[in-house]
């Protein structure tokens, strides 16, 4: 009994020298998550910056493509894709000047080289068909105000599609794209990375 009792210090000192060891285990195990989520937070900033920086270069690139294309003057061919809001505005005024029937022609020919809710985008940039719907719905821009352009792409429409209502067919194929770009934000946001070579296959496809 007596030499138990004359142990009993000795363990104790084992037992703290021990969990005194487990403490500055898991301090040390702490500070090294915490330079590990600093490592993390920093690489997330730099893909981030580097991420507007490609988004900024691509718009940059598409704007030089578009303004160094040569165009055919009078020829309604490169007046689409439709780029911007003040596109819109101008080719609409073009078609109220111009024949209907030309303009007609010509996305007719666009239109028909695939799927409409492909060959939309030969009409208007992905901008466009995002930020507007046929009738102004759900705080988007009224496709319908651009009243020359809209009756003509509704005739065109109805030569490439005319089984169904023109207006069914442009709000699906406007759908389309609004349920594919949606989806690409979706991939984006899982992994910040994957919108580089979204927005570089975008300016190679340019």
């Amino acid at each position: 009994m007596l030499k138990i009792n004359e142990a009993m210090p000795e363990i104790k000192r084992l037992c703290l020298a021990t969990e005194n060891s487990h403490i500055a285990a898991n301090a040390m195990l702490l500070t090294k998550i915490d330079e590990l989520n600093s490592q993390v937070l920093s690489q997330r900033a730099e893909i981030e910056n580097l991420t507007r920086a490609v988004k900024t270069l691509t718009e940059f690139v598409k704007q030089s493509m578009k303004t160094t294309k040569p165009k055919a003057k009078g020829n309604p061919d490169d007046d689409f894709p439709i780029m911007y809001e003040e596109d819109l505005v101008e080719v609409n005024h073009k078609i109220s000047q111009d024949s209907r029937g030309i303009y007609t022609n010509s996305m007719r020919k666009f239109l028909r080289q695939g799927r409409l809710s492909r060959t939309i985008r030969l009409i208007f940039s992905e901008d466009i068909l995002l930020n507007y719907n046929i009738d102004g719905n759900q705080k988007k821009k009224r496709l319908k105000d651009h009243e020359h352009l809209f009756r003509s792409l509704m005739n065109a429409i109805g030569q490439v599609e005319p089984t169904l209502p023109s207006e069914k067919v442009l709000f699906k194929a406007m759908r389309c794209v609004k349920n594919c770009a949606a989806k690409k934000k979706g991939k984006v946001d899982d992994d910040p990375l994957s919108v580089l070579s979204v927005e570089m296959n975008g300016v190679q496809k340019s």
